[in-house]
């Protein structure tokens, strides 16, 4: 195969006739090609892939760098008043921040900053949201809050407190209560890895123990985790694909332009946000430029696509579409694997196309 690459680099004249021989990841096959393509796929391509086997999470090099626009509703600046050094344990013990714990006050702001100052009360937490969204921080995240009634959750966890006061003050959550919570847990994901999830971002009533109720049955969990991926930071934990559909193999005359179109669900817990550093892209695996020669107007040699939708949110779909050229008459299969550049591929579901260019 060296001794074939070398001459192919030579021959300038017969570099595309060549290039099927040279290049394992183009095949040149017959008008049947759509019924052995998904053979020949793994068979040519696995000689040569340098990406990571199917399903694996390994960072992928950015082709280029989008936008980072920050949290759509505002990063919130928290004030410190510390709770008393009675009320929480220094340090953590040597474990780590796996979990966000939501609770509400059921008294009013005031009263809950008195009693995390006060040695009487027994009790504090990282953070208090009062009802106009200000954030209030009282215990460091290196430190251990005695808020969620359960040590083992408590050593593991960071809890953020929510003024819910009927009488006192506020008789619901508000708006900017949801916006600044959602945007304490993306912070606290991305300087501890915690993945934004219900298994892992949990109400205080779903930690073991009796007698916990909050934060109760009108806090919004499908609302609030969407504002969540909103902001989430891009971790191969929270980006998932899933294969929805495709276009059929585009066919061209010599010279002929043909358009294919993907679609994908997003099957993780970030939202896919074109422009940033969560956009998604169709890319080829392995970041391998020798099929740009099909391409017509790609983004880079290697990034066929990347999706068409400002905002794709978990559960929402994106459409991937682009345009494949060719001279010569043949059958040219394009292998196509999800990325977000600089972070992580996507599963691998062996997507492909294949372009025939007529004789």
């Amino acid at each position: 195969m060296g001794r074939i690459a070398v001459t192919c680099a030579w021959l300038i004249t017969a570099w595309i006739v060549a290039l099927a021989a040279c290049s394992p990841r183009v095949v040149a096959v017959t008008p049947a090609a759509d019924a052995v393509a998904r053979t020949v796929v793994e068979a040519v391509a696995a000689p040569v892939r340098s990406d990571p086997p199917r399903g694996a999470a390994a960072v992928a090099p950015r082709a280029a760098s989008p936008a980072q626009r920050g949290f759509p509703f505002g990063e919130r600046r928290a004030e410190w008043i510390p709770a008393t050094p009675w009320n929480y344990d220094r340090g953590r013990f040597g474990e780590r921040v796996e979990f966000i714990v939501i609770h509400y006050t059921a008294i009013s702001y005031e009263r809950t900053l008195r009693a995390f100052t006060s040695p009487a009360s027994g009790v504090s937490a990282h953070y208090v949201v009062r009802h106009d969204g200000q954030v209030t921080q009282m215990v460091s995240e290196d430190d251990t809050a005695w808020q969620a009634g359960n040590y083992w959750f408590n050593l593991r966890s960071v809890g953020i407190e929510i003024e819910l006061a009927p009488g006192e003050s506020n008789d619901a959550f508000t708006a900017e209560q949801y916006y600044a919570a959602a945007s304490l847990a993306c912070g606290v994901a991305a300087r501890h890895g915690v993945a934004l999830d219900r298994a892992h971002v949990v109400g205080h009533n779903e930690i073991p123990g009796p007698g916990k109720i909050d934060p109760g049955p009108t806090w919004g969990w499908p609302h609030f985790m969407y504002l969540t991926s909103l902001c989430a930071p891009p971790t191969s934990s929270g980006l998932h694909a899933r294969f929805v559909d495709q276009s059929p193999y585009p066919e061209v005359d010599p010279g002929g332009i043909g358009t294919v179109s993907v679609v994908l669900e997003n099957t993780g817990a970030v939202a896919w946000r074109k422009g940033e550093s969560t956009e998604v892209r169709l890319g080829i695996p392995g970041n391998d430029p020798r099929l740009a020669f099909l391409g017509a107007g790609w983004p880079t040699p290697a990034r066929p696509a990347v999706q068409a939708e400002d905002l794709v949110p978990p559960g929402g779909r994106a459409t991937f579409k682009f345009s494949v050229t060719g001279e010569l008459p043949g059958s040219y299969l394009i292998p196509l694997r999800p990325v977000v550049d600089g972070v992580t591929w996507l599963e691998d579901q062996g997507m492909h196309t294949v372009l025939k260019v007529r004789d």
